[in-house]
């Protein structure tokens, strides 16, 4: 199936430079900044043992400190953690299918990486190189991010159904089937083996009842939609207008649907963040839009467009977004840059870079 026919059914829902672990950057102001060492995120498997340790120890850190958001914000709010689920799931709509869903993760993983850093992971945020696991189904289910001891724990136990009949114990997260769907059930191994949360599922943050996070593998919409293939196609795109559209209907959801199937929170706009998975996932596809930035770097900077309403690709309801837009994370505290500030990976308040790119 075609990346843009998979995914068409959500509707309905630098190069590298020389680095320390610890980025440095001097400053005047939060937006105004020189880098001169950036960080390096890595692909997961390019860390040692006890780096992945380190990281799943911050990530666990995170989820067990107090939140910065205020339950008058969001009722079930819990940890540090929730604060960019909370934020995620509250900014969705206007987050995705829009001009800044680009520039919006990339503010949101960077502070991210801050609060890793508060939990004492200062080596950047890891990515997953999607192409390296697209191969073969072997490839898939054995990807070292998916390790018991080293990774994320795997795929969750078989629910039986599919989209047309699902498991009637079991809430239907997609909005179209996936016939090699192999899960459904909780995390039951690694470290975050029955993970749940209360925040979600979709745009939910007043419910009290928690729920577990569940994974369900789906090799083809892996190699589909984010598979060498794809991102080659990708990387051909003329322009930011041509890049985002297209992405947001190939490799973006090819990650999140390989993990969450049609049972999955992964495969859930507004929930995904719940499973850690999602910010390897998003941390590649960072990657990617840097990588075809870099194929013309100075020209990239400052291309830009799309629409400020989602789907509004004819701009018949909002218009244009531009380098002036605001991008905001952050419910109670509001973190915001512009578009501009959001370009370069290494100016502005941004100082990191990558292993390598694509």
């Amino acid at each position: 199936m075609a990346p843009l026919v998979f995914f068409s059914a959500i509707l309905a829902l630098a190069l590298p430079l020389a680095a320390s672990p610890v980025s440095s950057v001097s400053s005047n102001s939060s937006n105004t900044s020189t880098c001169t060492t950036p960080i390096v995120r890595k692909e997961w498997r390019r860390l040692s043992s006890c780096q992945k340790k380190s990281y799943i120890k911050a990530v666990q850190c995170l989820m067990n400190k107090p939140p910065i958001t205020s339950v008058a914000d969001v009722p079930n709010v819990k940890t540090r953690y929730d604060d960019f689920l909370a934020t995620h799931i509250v900014q969705a709509d206007e987050c995705h299918f829009t001009a800044i869903f680009y520039p919006y993760h990339r503010w949101l993983l960077h502070n991210y990486e801050l609060a890793l850093a508060d939990c004492g992971w200062t080596e950047g945020q890891p990515y997953w190189d999607w192409t390296l696991d697209a191969g073969s189904p072997y490839d898939f289910v054995n990807s070292p991010v998916f390790d018991a001891k080293t990774g994320f724990g795997g795929n969750g136990a078989l629910v039986p159904g599919n989209f047309s009949n699902p498991d009637p114990d079991v809430l239907l997260i997609s909005p179209l089937d996936l016939p090699d769907h192999s899960g459904g059930g909780c995390i039951d191994d690694g470290p975050f083996a029955g993970l749940s949360t209360s925040l979600g599922p979709f745009a939910n943050v007043t419910g009290t009842s928690p729920y577990c996070v569940r994974r369900d593998f789906s090799y083809n919409a892996l190699t589909t939609n984010s598979g060498a293939a794809s991102v080659a196609t990708q990387m051909a795109s003329p322009n930011f207008g041509t890049w985002d559209y297209n992405t947001e209907f190939s490799i973006h959801p090819g990650g999140h649907w390989a993990i969450g199937g049609i049972y999955g929170t992964m495969s859930d706009k507004w929930s995904s963040v719940a499973d850690p998975l999602f910010w390897l996932h998003h941390s590649n596809l960072d990657r990617a839009w840097w990588s075809w930035q870099t194929r013309d770097l100075e020209a990239r900077v400052t291309d830009f467009s799309g629409p400020l309403i989602a789907f509004d690709y004819s701009n018949a309801l909002g218009g244009n977004a531009t380098l002036e837009t605001e991008v905001y994370i952050g419910l109670t505290e509001k973190l915001s840059i512009t578009v501009k500030d959001a370009m370069h990976i290494q100016q502005g308040p941004f100082c990191y870079t990558y292993d390598e790119i694509y």
